[in-house]
């Protein structure tokens, strides 16, 4: 399998990347796949690795903010339970399809992008004594089953759509969104790990770096969201650059796929030739 080669400053700007990627989103409780991916896509690194690679780190960093969240009694396995029931087998099953670099590139950007969205409308206004409403089971069962199917497809862990959706639905405190995506994103992680089954061991070795960086910098994120510092600009930050990530890489993908299908459909057409000059119609 063809890999990219990168230079000495581009494989530090890329850990360096992963570090900072992973300080920011583990300090609310995320596990940043979304962040990976985008390096790594725009590295070169191609689908499966890079997919395998942002699993592996997820469940670092998301593990340990999952048990910095669970310490300080943010976590809810009730709410948790109907969530992971469908979206672990659906996490498996989108890992086993093997996806077009086009296509993968056009669904990451899609990815990117909502999650941008997300980040940016994430609302600071609902507070732990707001009232919260009940959980049905069946939209707890459909919502685990579309965000793990995402999560196995692409390689992240969906915690990042599942936090806004929480606070959105109002089944949980602010802080406690944080707790529960963390979980989901490490039982996502894995499940989707087990479906790339071989494909897991052929991911170059290089890019254990990036995880031991993500690492570094999941602790430093760990011991700063305690206390919840000021991340609105740094969420407007990762937004901007999910933005302009999602959009490059939904336009790459989608430009391919358009071009691809409007030749195949010229393809497709019978020829026609043109009469000779001077000819009659035989009787």
């Amino acid at each position: 399998m063809a890999m990219v080669e990168l230079n000495p400053a581009e494989w530090i700007v890329l850990c360096l990347g992963s570090l900072v990627i992973a300080l920011l989103y583990s300090s609310v409780g995320h596990g940043g796949a979304t962040g990976y991916l985008t390096l790594l896509a725009l590295a070169g690194v191609l689908p499966d690795p890079a997919r395998t690679c942002a699993l592996i780190t997820n469940c670092f960093v998301a593990s340990l903010a999952w048990y910095r969240f669970h310490q300080a009694g943010h976590f809810d396995r009730r709410i948790l339970l109907p969530l992971v029931v469908t979206s672990i087998p659906a996490a498996w099953l989108g890992s086993r399809l093997i996806v077009p670099l086009e296509l993968y590139q056009l669904l990451l950007g899609f990815a990117l992008l909502a999650s941008a969205v997300a980040l940016v409308l994430r609302p600071d206004h609902i507070h732990a004594h707001h009232s919260h409403r009940a959980r049905p089971w069946p939209v707890a069962l459909g919502l685990g089953a579309a965000l793990g199917f995402l999560a196995g497809l692409t390689g992240i862990g969906g915690g990042v759509f599942l936090s806004p959706l929480l606070l959105f639905f109002r089944w949980t405190p602010t802080k406690t969104t944080g707790g529960i995506a963390a979980a989901f994103i490490v039982l996502n992680s894995l499940a989707g790990l087990v479906g790339l089954g071989s494909r897991v061991a052929e991911t170059p070795p290089w890019l254990a770096a990036v995880t031991l960086a993500a690492i570094a910098g999941a602790l430093i994120g760990v011991y700063l969201g305690a206390r919840r510092w000021s991340d609105t600009a740094f969420r407007w930050a990762l937004a901007c650059v999910l933005l302009l990530a999602g959009a490059k890489l939904g336009l790459t993908g989608g430009s391919v796929l358009w071009h691809r299908s409007h030749v195949n459909t010229m393809a497709s057409r019978p020829a026609q030739s043109d009469p000779l000059p001077f000819s009659h119609p035989t009787h």
